[in-house]
């Protein structure tokens, strides 16, 4: 593998030679083109414990897709933009777990050791106490349905440190559930959550608040999950409270990545 600096913003494949960019370099990157074909892969015994690897990985970016999803649409500017590969990564010591001998197949048994969730940041800009100085209180219904945050005595000026661009913030809080997987006893496919037993979320986002604000004697922020949902002992609750910024033109508009954050509250 090498990388270039010429000019010509090459893309694709020249005799042997494939051209590629990367996020995290910013160089165009030049490899070879070679191994095996898509058909060797499929039918070749050689290959079987790539296959097994592969549709346990498909079952893990599955399983990674829901948890992205359980922090709630505010979140896509907060995180880390490589979060979901990440948490297949995470996944895999998951995955592990279960029978060896059911290489290929393994279930994704997240419910029972959700604390793994905990071994990895979620956000991209920096952590959340390092922009929000405030203490907070988490409280959580003993049903697990509903999630609630409270602060006393936020000073905006004091508490929140803004990005330069910054007029104003929110707060926001979510709260969703992930299914664990497992693979249909007739098959190799890794069955998703259906039905009743589909995934349910919920978020909350504040008003836009001004950074050279009044100090606020108690802001408190809730999310529940539907009434007619049930949450059954294969579901695992993701709970995520963070920040957001924005800035004034003719109304607020938020500023892109690289301002707010997103901290993970306890799985329960």
């Amino acid at each position: 593998m090498a990388t270039t600096d010429s000019p010509l913003n090459i893309k694709g494949s020249i005799k042997g030679l494939r051209f590629y960019n990367r996020k995290d370099c910013p160089h165009t990157i030049v490899g070879e083109k070679g191994g095996a074909n898509i058909d060797l892969i499929r039918n070749n015994k050689a290959f079987e414990g790539l296959r097994k690897a592969e549709n346990e990985f498909r079952g893990r970016s599955k399983c990674a897709k829901d948890i992205r999803r359980a922090l709630g649409i505010w979140s896509h500017t907060v995180v880390n933009s490589f979060l979901q590969a990440k948490l297949a990564g995470l996944l895999m010591k998951v995955v592990k777990i279960d029978d060896i001998l059911k290489k290929g197949k393994r279930a994704i048994y997240l419910s029972k050791y959700k604390e793994i969730l905990n071994q990895i940041n979620y956000y991209s800009y920096k952590p959340l106490n390092e922009i929000l100085f405030c203490n907070y209180s988490v409280e959580t219904s003993e049903d697990r349905m509903s999630v609630k945050v409270t602060l006393k005595g936020l000073n905006p000026k004091m508490h929140v440190k803004a990005p330069k661009m910054a007029s104003h913030f929110q707060l926001c809080l979510s709260i969703g559930t992930v299914t664990d997987y497992e693979v249909a006893s007739d098959s190799n496919i890794y069955i998703g959550p259906i039905g009743a037993n589909a995934n349910r979320g919920s978020q909350y986002i504040s008003e836009w608040i001004p950074i050279d604000g009044e100090i606020m004697d108690e802001v408190s922020l809730k999310v529940s999950l539907p009434d007619y949902f049930t949450i059954k002992d294969n579901h695992t609750v993701i709970r995520a409270f963070g920040i957001v910024f924005g800035k004034m033109m003719r109304t607020v508009e938020e500023l892109g990545r690289e301002t707010g954050s997103i901290v993970l509250l306890e799985t329960v």
